[in-house]
C-alpha cells in the first residue's frame, strides 16, 4: 500500500513556476500580488522571490513554489486553477530527469511558455 504522505516513486516533490512579463509593470504587480496571496494563504509553503530576469530554463519573469507533499499539491494546484489570473503556470515533478520533468511530465495551467531546454539534462547525463 502506498504512503499518502509521499509522492509515488520516482517523484520526490513538485515545483510550481508562475510566469509574468517582466517588461510589463501591470504583469509584475499582478505576480507580486499573487505571490503575496500565496504566502498569506499557505504560510508553511516554500515560496521564492520574484525573478525579474530569465533564469535557468525559464525565459521570462517567474516565481516558484515548492510542493514537498501530496497534501501541499492538493491544496495549491486547485487553488491556482481559479486564482492565477493572466499568469501561465508550470507544474513539474522532480524525478531526477530535468529535461523530461519540464516537458513530458509537465502540467500547464494557461498557455505553455516555451522553455530554454538546452540547459536541462536527461537522467543519463546528470
Amino acid at each position: 500500500m502506498s504512503d499518502p504522505t509521499k509522492f509515488a516513486e520516482p517523484v520526490t516533490s513538485f515545483d510550481v513556476h508562475i510566469y509574468f512579463f517582466q517588461g510589463s509593470e501591470r504583469s509584475v504587480q499582478s505576480a507580486a500580488r499573487l505571490r503575496e496571496e500565496i504566502l498569506q494563504t499557505f504560510p508553511d509553503f516554500e515560496v521564492y522571490k520574484l525573478h525579474t530576469t530569465p533564469i535557468g530554463p525559464h525565459p521570462t519573469g517567474m516565481f516558484e513554489v515548492d510542493l514537498r507533499t501530496p497534501q501541499q499539491f492538493a491544496q495549491l494546484v486547485p487553488w491556482l486553477v481559479t486564482r492565477r489570473g493572466e499568469h501561465s503556470v508550470l507544474i513539474h515533478p522532480h524525478t531526477g530527469d530535468g529535461l523530461r520533468d519540464h516537458t513530458v511530465n509537465a502540467i500547464w495551467l494557461g498557455d505553455k511558455v516555451p522553455l530554454i531546454l538546452d540547459v536541462l539534462r536527461p537522467r543519463t547525463q546528470q
